[in-house]
């Protein structure tokens, strides 16, 4: 029996899996309100993970394999999954095209100075004096050479950026110009005209962005986060943005979500703020199903699978 764990899941989803494995998933808006009959069952589930832990799991004894639809694996049960060797997929890749979209985004808008031309049509005033910047040749560093990093990249080189990448072992990944071993980079990191990161939080990365190493840019520099709110002091980085320490930044994440109302983030001009959206997508969904039935499809076919997540470590 396949069970999803999100009604995020359309009645045009269901059809599609039913018409392409035979079995019609069962579609609960919670894990809770799975019924325990429908749990004993069940040997698919379909969730985003963030309802996955040991006492969850132990109504479901014979399930085989979980597909969660999402890139992150923050707090899997991984040794209770390794364990009783349940098999686990996510979707990574998933968000490569609406976060490049959105890196681009942010990055227009600065080049192209939208707030003050904002700030025009508030005045009801046309003035068409102002010149405004290109990305053509400007310097990115990005810090996170995975899927997502590197698509970044790749979309970054169309508009003719020189893109450096920052990862842990310094490894040449394309299509970045030069790869850096974490905390060696800081040359390029003092001169680029923007700082990207899609880190995941991890005991190395969190806290990675301190006071002191963010005083290290350039003050026409541009901070963009899409990876993990923890990695960078952002009470010191709405300081520099409100002194006019940096040009701007964007951020996506933050130490704590909700971002609480009393953050002094929300009171900054220069600053791009949104709410953990940049991989949203209408196609968000349709994606996932598409690596689900491949997996279904690799199973029964003992053929390559698509994003097998090792539960030997810890997440």
């Amino acid at each position: 029996m396949i069970v999803s764990t999100t009604d995020e899941l359309l009645h045009r989803h269901v059809e599609w899996i039913t018409r392409e494995t035979g079995e019609t998933p069962q579609v609960f808006a919670a894990m809770e309100e799975i019924p325990q009959h429908v749990a004993d069952q069940t040997e698919v589930l379909i969730t985003f993970g963030d309802d996955l832990n040991v006492e969850n799991l132990r109504r479901f004894p014979k399930l085989k394999w979980i597909q969660i639809i999402r890139a992150g694996l923050d707090n899997l049960p991984a040794r209770y999954l390794h364990e009783k060797g349940v098999l686990v997929t996510n979707a990574s890749g998933i968000h490569v095209v609406p976060m490049s979209e959105y890196v681009i985004l942010c990055l227009l808008h600065f080049e192209k100075e939208m707030d003050h031309y904002r700030a025009l049509r508030t005045e009801r005033k046309y003035d068409r004096t102002r010149l405004v910047g290109e990305l053509m040749g400007r310097e990115a560093l990005i810090y996170g050479t995975g899927v997502i990093g590197t698509a970044v990249a790749q979309a970054l080189r169309f508009f003719q950026v020189k893109v450096y990448g920052v990862n842990t072992s310094g490894r040449p990944v394309e299509p970045f110009l030069q790869t850096f071993k974490l905390g060696e980079e800081g040359e390029v990191y003092e001169r680029a005209d923007y700082v990207i990161s899609i880190l995941p939080s991890t005991p190395q990365t969190r806290g990675l962005f301190t006071a002191e190493y963010l005083e290290r840019m350039k003050p026409d520099a541009v901070f963009v986060n899409i990876g993990r709110g923890d990695v960078v002091d952002e009470n010191h980085l709405a300081e520099m943005l409100r002194k006019g320490r940096l040009k701007g930044a964007a951020l996506d994440v933050f130490q704590e979500e909700p971002l609480p109302k009393d953050s002094p983030l929300w009171d900054l001009d220069n600053l791009i703020l949104t709410p953990h959206m940049s991989a949203k997508s209408i196609r968000y969904i349709d994606r996932c199903v598409e690596i689900f039935l491949h997996n279904w499809k690799a199973l029964r076919d003992q053929t390559p699978l698509k994003n097998v997540v090792d539960t030997s470590k810890e997440y």
